[in-house]
């Protein structure tokens, strides 16, 4: 009988997101396991160790605990990377909350350290390994839609309601590009490999914002929104598909995403790589749009997949498929984008990854009778 060696973990950053992934990690998987947490906020750290039974501690105690495996940071992306940095130098495995930083070149420290301390560092967004875009891939592998040709993006918020309540998506590197898009981008990531260069255009729409919110310390503060809030971009990939990029974060609360990749033999419409559900739609000649059943697993909200795939990984000596040369590509891709629009001109990508393997078919259930969803990570 094969013994499973789970990973202890600690969660550094106790705020609205790590409700779902410690639920996720408590719940949907045996082979990592949350043993302790961190806050600057004293308070909402000890709320959620009582809450989920987790051992309360400094972040320094965190790092010099031997039988602590992995820290998950869930920090806001300004401290993404001393948070990481202070890990990796500890020799610490890492999955991050995306993206992997704020600043190109410390995300490529980060991935540097990484390799220097020979540890793991991932990063999400890990929605791409739930049903939805893992399905999407398996449609895009089988030639379903033929060889891929183009693509459209397209993602609207408003983030005069959301960046009042996060006052860091209107900071450097929690952009809609950074904040959401890179969902966008991670799906086609994952779907049609690494990208070659990148063209933008750019508009910072009303700059100039006021704290609104009276439940909130800082009502009535002025700010500075950071960087481009509308930004349209053109994609070419190494594959040869070309993808045409839309952000506008100066629209409305009601979202209509659109994530669509045309093929020389059908289309594909993907729906919301920011969930683990969204059904694809194929379109083939002369037939009618229709709903493609899931191949893969992890329908519902499984934040903190990325975790517990490359917890598997790390056990099995094998890359995982949250990688951090992923997340930097990307990272490097959308950090293009504000480049591009900047400077007036193309911007060439300087890094590149290895597409990860898709997850295998047929683990879609968790019930008794079915097979288990976590089998899929564990081959």
């Amino acid at each position: 009988m094969m013994e499973i060696n789970a990973l202890n973990a600690a969660i550094i950053g106790c705020g609205v997101i790590s409700d779902i992934y410690i639920q996720s990690l408590q719940e949907k998987f045996k082979i990592i396991e949350p043993v302790a947490c961190y806050d600057r906020d004293e308070a909402r750290m000890n709320t959620q160790a009582e809450k989920y039974g987790l051992k309360p501690m400094s972040y320094e105690a965190i790092l010099d605990d031997p039988s602590i495996d992995m820290i998950i940071n869930l920090t806001n992306p300004a401290a993404h990377y001393e948070v990481t940095k202070q890990a990796l130098l500890h020799d610490k495995h890492v999955f991050s909350e995306k993206m992997i930083a704020v600043d190109l070149k410390q995300g490529q420290e980060l991935c540097d350290l990484a390799e220097a301390h020979h540890v793991r560092l991932g990063v999400a967004p890990d929605t791409f390994l739930g049903a939805g875009i893992q399905t999407a891939r398996y449609i895009v592998d089988k030639g379903l839609i033929g060889t891929p040709l183009s693509a459209v993006v397209s993602l609207n918020r408003d983030f005069d309601v959301y960046a009042d309540i996060f006052p860091h998506m209107n900071q450097a590197g929690g952009s809609l590009p950074f904040d959401t898009g890179c969902y966008y981008m991670t799906a086609l990531a994952n779907i049609l490999g690494p990208a070659k260069r990148v063209t933008s255009f750019g508009r910072k729409y009303q700059p100039d914002r006021v704290g609104k919110r009276v439940d909130k310390p800082w009502f009535g503060e002025k700010s500075t929104v950071a960087a481009d809030n509308i930004l349209t971009a053109v994609v070419e990939y190494a594959n040869g598909t070309l993808a045409t990029v839309h952000f506008n974060s100066e629209n409305i609360l009601t979202e209509v995403p659109q994530l669509d990749i045309y093929g020389s033999d059908g289309t594909l419409n993907m729906g919301d790589p920011n969930n683990f559900d969204s059904q694809n739609y194929l379109q083939k000649p002369q037939n009618e749009r229709t709903a493609f059943p899931f191949t893969h697993g992890y329908r519902e909200n499984s934040r903190g997949l990325g975790a517990a795939e490359m917890a598997w990984a790390i056990r099995q000596d094998r890359p995982h498929r949250a990688s951090m040369t992923m997340a930097y590509h990307v990272f490097e891709l959308i950090h293009g984008m504000y480049i591009s629009a900047t400077t007036g001109q193309i911007y060439e990508l300087q890094s590149t990854f290895d597409r990860p393997e898709a997850l295998l078919t047929g683990y879609v259930d968790r019930g008794f009778w079915g097979p288990t969803q976590e089998s899929a990570l564990a081959f």
